[in-house]
């Protein structure tokens, strides 16, 4: 829907990317803080608070007149996220043995893929026939829906004595937007001094953002667990398969509706393939996981995505 919200807002597209981007800066930069207070109050009480963040969320990006105000009320929608996924792994861990934790996140992982091919489908369909608001005002009745199994079902877990890195967190988030904006400008406008030193100014903090994290008890990030391969290995394929499949995605729906101009909707079909494949197979993929080990299924998903793209 970003091409209907550029028009229909009147807004420079290079302030639309914003939509997007502020949202995932949100969950860059506070899931690991934001799923601590899980630890401290109640990982169901943070989990069905974040549903009453995102439904809140949903409705004022719904409502923004303009671009400016939809890229606020998206990253008030990004922090409901932020606890959602936060807590939503802990409580699947909290509930399953680890020889089932296999299976149980397959099984996660089949909702959401589910839950983002009827996205696309119903985002498409949505915005096509009424209008892109209400791909935002649809969360609503979803999100009571869930907000009401959520208190009815998930129960608090022991609550513990972690702190917040609020030093920590502050800098992520001031070094991942100057990085981002410097780039969305550098992609934009091409490269000038500005954008370049805010590049730069981003990359540099870096340093005392891993100085500070190894002094502080409760750090956004255990700079000290890279130390393990498996571990730094992991992180830098997931990194880099996140990379690639939003890039690939963005472009791709760019491309059909900007350049080929499909509708929305028939966009949208185009994509839903990869979700139903992905949600067919994901709970077979978990248990696969729990018998034969997590790197070989994981590493042959990442080359089967490289062979697609």
């Amino acid at each position: 829907a970003l091409p209907t919200i550029t028009d229909e807002l009147n807004a420079p597209f290079l302030d639309t990317i914003w939509v997007i981007l502020i949202y995932l800066l949100v969950l860059a930069a506070f899931t690991t803080q934001l799923g601590r207070l899980g630890d401290i109050f109640g990982r169901g009480r943070m989990f069905n608070l974040g549903f009453a963040v995102f439904i809140a969320g949903s409705a004022l990006s719904g409502y923004s007149p303009n671009v400016t105000f939809l890229i606020s009320a998206r990253a008030f929608q990004g922090f409901g996220a932020v606890l959602l996924q936060g807590n939503s792994s802990a409580i699947v861990a909290d509930y399953f043995p680890p020889k089932e934790r296999g299976r149980a996140f397959g099984i996660t992982s089949m909702g959401w893929t589910i839950g983002g091919a009827l996205g696309i489908v119903l985002g498409g369909i949505i915005t096509t026939l009424i209008g892109w608001r209400y791909i935002f005002y649809i969360n609503v009745p979803i999100g009571i829906i869930g907000l009401f199994i959520g208190t009815r079902f998930i129960k608090d877990n022991k609550k513990s004595k972690a702190s917040i890195d609020f030093a920590g967190t502050a800098l992520l988030v001031v070094l991942l937007s100057l990085t981002s904006y410097g780039a969305i400008e550098f992609a934009g406008n091409g490269l000038d001094a500005t954008n370049g030193l805010l590049m730069l100014v981003g990359v540099l903090l870096l340093i005392p953002f891993i100085i500070l994290e190894r002094r502080v008890r409760d750090p956004v990030i255990v700079i000290g667990a890279f130390k393990e391969k498996v571990l730094s290995f992991s992180l830098l394929a997931a990194t880099l398969q996140a990379v690639g499949y939003l890039s690939v995605l963005f472009i791709l729906i760019m491309y059909l509706q900007g350049i080929l101009g499909f509708s929305p909707l028939y966009s949208s079909l185009i994509l839903v393939p990869g979700y139903i494949v992905s949600s067919f197979f994901s709970p077979y993929m978990g248990r696969m996981s729990d018998r034969i080990g997590s790197r070989i299924v994981a590493s042959t998903g990442i080359f089967l995505m490289a062979g697609g793209v």
